[in-house]
């Protein structure tokens, strides 16, 4: 029987919405991106909502978007790559179905992000913020995760056979 729905964590740029719409496809569910839904139902970029209202503008959308996207079944859920941290989305995550990390090194999220251009927590020095952001997430991630995938180096479609081939 499959899971009632997979939640992909990991930090930004780990190919959660890549890997999950290839994921979706597999198991022929539905994809949502929980930072998608934040932009469509604010009517902004993420970018902009961080601008207005700041993280903690941002985190309550999310705490929205969460619940949401948890609510129904045959869902692969990519969460931003904070929503894990609070409690309260983990809950929420824990009970849609088995959550996965996609698993990157610094190296490989520094060469995806690039400059870190309209990613408001990068802002300043990349090199210096996503070492930092990932050591203090990572613990999170890992605690929270049922199944832990490495990504560096991998295409998605392999990436999302490699979860798909290890679900319950």
């Amino acid at each position: 029987m499959p899971p009632r729905s997979v939640v992909l964590i990991g930090f930004m740029a780990a190919g959660k919405t890549t890997v999950g719409r290839a994921l979706a496809s597999l198991l022929r569910f539905e994809f949502c991106d929980t930072d998608e839904m934040i932009a469509a139902s604010a009517g902004r970029t993420v970018e902009e909502i961080f601008a207005a209202g700041g993280e903690d503008g941002f985190r309550a959308l999310e705490r929205d978007a969460v619940v949401q996207a948890a609510a129904r079944p045959g869902r692969v859920i990519a969460c931003g790559g904070g929503a894990v941290l609070a409690v309260r989305n983990y809950g929420v995550l824990k009970g849609a179905g088995p959550i996965v990390y996609l698993r990157t090194s610094v190296e490989e999220l520094l060469a995806r992000l690039g400059t870190g251009e309209g990613r408001p927590l990068l802002r300043g020095d990349p090199a210096e913020a996503v070492p930092r952001l990932l050591s203090e997430r990572a613990p999170a991630y890992e605690t929270a995760a049922d199944l832990v995938v490495d990504t560096d180096g991998r295409e998605a479609a392999e990436v999302a056979g490699e979860i798909a081939s290890k679900l319950p």
